[in-house]
């Protein structure tokens, strides 16, 4: 009787998420803050008088093109798999982000370190560097 008890149970508890589903949701989070980012970096890279200004702008928009058709792969990923991501929030200590999968309410908080690692390593992918390069 209690083997019983204990299927139910476990039954009826919410399905874990995969760490491959959670890794879409964080980037889901983070890839509209790094095209944020690049934006603003592109308006100020555009009022500085630099001899090669040009270039970086170039090459900042570039970076902002490949994250913006990341991001659209990635939206249609987790519309496939049935994850909605219903609110996001930045506030003072990272982004809260409030989601569905598979019918149940998650939520994760993303701390702002994270957040720019990972823009750090998006971009760095996007431009080809990597950390052995001087940074």
């Amino acid at each position: 009787m209690k083997d019983e008890m204990k299927v139910r149970t476990q039954t009826k508890r919410a399905p874990l998420l995969t760490p491959g589903e959670l890794q879409l949701v964080k980037m889901g989070v983070i890839l509209p803050v790094m095209l944020d980012v690049l934006q603003r970096d592109i308006k100020q890279m555009n009022q500085v008088k630099l001899k090669l200004n040009i270039l970086y702008v170039l090459s900042i928009s570039k970076a902002q093109e490949s994250a913006h058709l990341e991001l659209m792969e990635l939206k249609g990923e987790i519309r496939k798999r049935g994850i909605k991501i219903i609110e996001e929030v930045r506030a003072t200590e990272g982004i809260q982000a409030k989601f569905k999968c598979r019918g149940y309410d998650h939520s994760l908080l993303l701390h702002w370190d994270m957040v720019r690692m990972e823009i750090f390593k998006k971009g760095s992918q996007y431009w080809g560097i990597t950390s052995t390069d001087g940074g």
